[in-house]
C-alpha cells in the first residue's frame, strides 16, 4: 500500500503517492512557473502596444489556479480556469495534450456551445480559441505534463485585444 500525503500548494506533489489537495490553497498558474512565456507564431503580431485599459480589462477577466501538480515534468497537473462573461481567448496552441471539463457556465467554440458536464480534448499543437458564455465559465484543465508553452496564432494582437475587451463589455464584465 502506498502512503498518502497532503501536499502544501506551493510545492509540487510527489510521484507514486496518494495526495490530497484543497482547491482553496491552490497557487496561481503564474506563480507555479508551469507555463512558459507566450510566444507569437506570426512575426510582428504583438507590435501594437497594450493600453492600460486593455491590461485592466483583460487581467480582471480570468483566474487560473493549480490545485494539483506532480513534481516530474511528465507528471499530471490540474488547472482550474475561471473566465468572466464574454472573455475571449486568442487563437493559440500548447505543447502538451489537454483535456477540458466544464464545471459551471459555458463556452462558445466556433458555432458550438458547451455547458456544464461537457468538455473537449486537444492534442498537443492543436490551434483553438473560445469565448466564455453569458454566465462566464469555470473549467478544469487536465494535462499529463507539468510544463507547457503557449503559442499565440493571432495575426494582430492589438486587434485581438480590442475584440476581447469589446466582448467582455457587451457581456457586462467590465465597467
Amino acid at each position: 500500500m502506498t502512503a498518502s500525503s497532503e501536499s502544501p500548494r506551493s510545492e509540487a506533489s510527489p510521484i507514486g503517492k496518494m495526495v490530497l489537495f484543497k482547491g482553496a490553497d491552490a497557487p496561481s498558474l503564474e506563480t507555479t512557473g508551469m507555463m512558459e512565456d507566450m510566444t507569437y507564431v506570426v512575426e510582428g503580431a504583438d507590435d501594437t502596444p497594450i493600453t492600460e485599459d486593455e491590461i485592466e480589462a483583460l487581467q480582471g477577466g480570468g483566474q487560473l489556479t493549480v490545485p494539483f501538480r506532480q513534481s516530474a515534468t511528465e507528471g499530471f497537473s490540474l488547472v482550474e480556469i475561471k473566465f468572466a462573461p464574454g472573455y475571449l481567448l486568442p487563437k493559440h496552441s500548447h505543447s502538451s495534450d489537454c483535456l477540458y471539463y466544464i464545471v459551471k457556465g459555458g463556452i462558445v467554440m466556433g458555432k458550438r456551445e458547451l455547458g456544464p458536464g461537457d468538455g473537449f480534448f486537444l492534442p498537443a499543437e492543436q490551434v483553438y480559441a473560445y469565448h466564455a458564455g453569458s454566465e462566464g465559465v469555470t473549467l478544469l484543465e487536465f494535462r499529463n505534463r507539468t510544463g507547457f508553452d503557449m503559442k499565440v496564432h493571432e495575426k494582430d494582437m492589438g486587434d485581438y485585444r480590442r475584440k476581447a475587451v469589446s466582448s467582455m463589455e457587451q457581456s457586462g464584465s467590465t465597467q
